[in-house]
């Protein structure tokens, strides 16, 4: 009896372990914007180019606009632990260049599955990376 209760105990703490959610989580309605400004002499084509290329390093590309400036990749289940693919967790990036095409916005959105529901929200792990990898190839250099 006490060896079944204890491996009860063990198989809860288990599954509560597993089902935590990711720091970088936040929950919210609508995920927020980020901007990069795109550095002065770069076109548009190369702009999109290499925001293009980024994305498509890290995910499958769902949706694609060249025209409308939109990118939107496909969910992927294995951002939280890397290499490793998680059920209950998915992140995807979205971008789209402004109508002057002076800028990049970027937002991510994640979701959390808890009770059988997704809990939407953004993950800024993820956010900061995909900002931090277009800014490298498109951003203005700051002295």
């Amino acid at each position: 009896m006490r060896r079944s209760i204890l491996i009860f105990i063990a198989l809860l703490a288990a599954g509560a372990a597993g089902c935590s959610m990711p720091q970088s989580f936040v929950r919210v309605m609508e995920p927020t914007w980020s901007s990069v400004e795109i550095r002065p002499g770069m076109s548009y084509e190369d702009a999109w180019k290499e925001t293009l290329d980024v994305l498509a390093k890290k995910f499958e590309i769902e949706m694609i606009s060249k025209d409308g400036g939109y990118l939107r990749t496909s969910w992927i289940y294995t951002w939280w632990k890397a290499g490793q693919i998680t059920q209950n967790y998915r992140v995807r990036a979205i971008v789209k260049f402004t109508p002057n095409r002076s800028t990049v916005d970027i937002k991510t959105e994640a979701q959390y599955l808890q009770g059988g529901q997704w809990v939407v929200g953004t993950d800024t792990r993820l956010l900061q990376t995909v900002k931090m990898d277009i800014m490298g190839v498109v951003g203005r250099t700051t002295r």
